[in-house]
């Protein structure tokens, strides 16, 4: 499946324009990411209320295990819109609680992180669990989880509650989360990549120095499904005709990694660039229909859990559908625009519409950081054409100090 976004927007550009394209869309993400210390910190959070939950005397915490979910585990964390709190995802498994009503498990979970005076005043519930509100931090989401009541026969099922519906629901972050991973590192096969190897070749047997390496993709789903997901929470923000509409993460990253997985087996690509755009215009694709109990459903299957559908709400509120579509042609046609311009100035406005503009201007000023410092260690230099060479006759370029000067 060749990608026509690709193809009828992006070949065209020189290669240099790619590249940028890529080091900026990769800069951006860097800048949508928890900080270390913030790492830490979320890390020494949620092992307190592991402990605190596993120190219990109720029978039902015996053998509790906490281990996290979501975009933090799987490495697509993304810096929510107009606020400070990333959003992080627990599961709380109880092995013990087996056979408990989902109502009492979870509402026994919530009593027992409330008896300490520390979280007392964090806690607000939520329909699968409860959230520990840290200002400025992060929302520490804990789900509680007994073993598989679906017979599911996968590694890492449980059952989760639901508070309207009563009933436990089937799930797998973790078994997701592992599979996610296999997928990641499955590497895209480029045109013309034995040429490169033969190349590199000669150049080493020449001792000629290569040219300076270009930042590429830190893993290309993880970023496209960061660059999405950031993309969506922009869309939806404030957008009263799709208030709480907005397609959820875990049905994003599905449909990409599904793209992903299919795709780097089946064909080759030019570049990274055209591997991220093949997977998000081929997404779509991979919504599911289904017959269930005689009528047609909609789905994005947990490929962990065959009784878990992410798209489940979809078959009962046609708007989350409409809202999915509406949001994928939006995202699809940012990116046609984004090729259309070549000048930085240009290019931060169109990335401003895609990311955000906190992390078009991290992304632009790293651009040029990386830049200078390739200037500072003076092999970087420009030619009277103006074109940019690492051939030392030329003259070495200034250090850049104002964007768009």
């Amino acid at each position: 499946m060749k990608t026509k976004l690709y193809n009828e927007n992006f070949a065209a550009l020189s290669t240099k324009q790619r590249t940028l394209f890529t080091e900026l869309l990769e800069y951006a993400c860097q800048s949508l990411e928890p900080s270390k210390t913030k790492k830490e910190l979320a890390e020494q959070r949620y092992m307190s209320v592991g402990k605190w939950l596993a120190d219990s005397d109720d029978p039902m915490f015996e053998g509790v295990e906490i281990y996290p979910q979501g975009s933090q585990r799987i490495g697509t964390t993304s810096k929510p819109v107009f606020r400070a709190e990333f959003d992080l995802d627990f599961i709380c498994y109880l092995p013990n609680a087996e056979g408990s009503h989902p109502d009492i498990c979870r509402q026994k979970v919530i009593a027992r992180i409330k008896e300490n005076g520390n979280f007392e005043d964090l806690v607000s519930e939520l329909n699968r669990g409860c959230r520990l509100n840290y200002a400025d931090e992060f929302h520490l989401d804990i789900t509680p989880a007994i073993p598989d009541q679906n017979n599911a026969n996968e590694y890492g099922a449980i059952s989760v509650p639901d508070k309207k519906l009563k009933e436990w629901k089937a799930s797998n972050p973790k078994g997701y989360a592992e599979d996610f991973d296999l997928i990641a590192k499955l590497e895209p096969k480029y045109i013309g990549f034995s040429d490169r190897m033969f190349a590199n070749a000669a150049l080493e047997a020449k001792n000629i120095e290569e040219l300076p390496k270009q930042t590429l993709f830190k893993g290309i789903l993880r970023r496209a499904v960061q660059i999405m997901k950031r993309h969506r929470d922009l869309l939806f923000f404030d957008n009263n005709n799709y208030d709480g509409k907005a397609p959820i993460s875990i049905i994003i990253t599905t449909l990409a990694a599904s793209a992903y997985k299919e795709l780097v087996i089946q064909q080759s690509f030019n570049n990274e660039l055209e591997v991220l755009l093949t997977v998000v215009e081929s997404m779509t694709g991979y919504i599911e229909t289904k017959v269930v109990n005689g009528k047609i459903e909609m789905w994005v299957t947990n490929p962990k859990n065959r009784h878990e559908n992410f798209a489940e709400k979809w078959n009962v509120d046609s708007k989350r559908v409409e809202a999915f579509h509406y949001w994928h042609s939006d995202f699809v046609e940012k990116l046609r625009e984004l090729a259309s311009v070549t000048l930085l100035p240009l290019i931060k406005e169109k990335l401003n519409t895609l990311l955000g503009e906190g992390s078009s201007s991290k992304a632009i000023e790293k651009h040029f950081e990386v830049l200078n410092e390739t200037r500072e260690s003076n092999n970087l230099f420009i030619k009277k054409t103006g074109a940019i060479s690492t051939v030392a006759t030329a003259t070495p370029v200034k250090a850049n100090t104002f964007f768009g000067k």
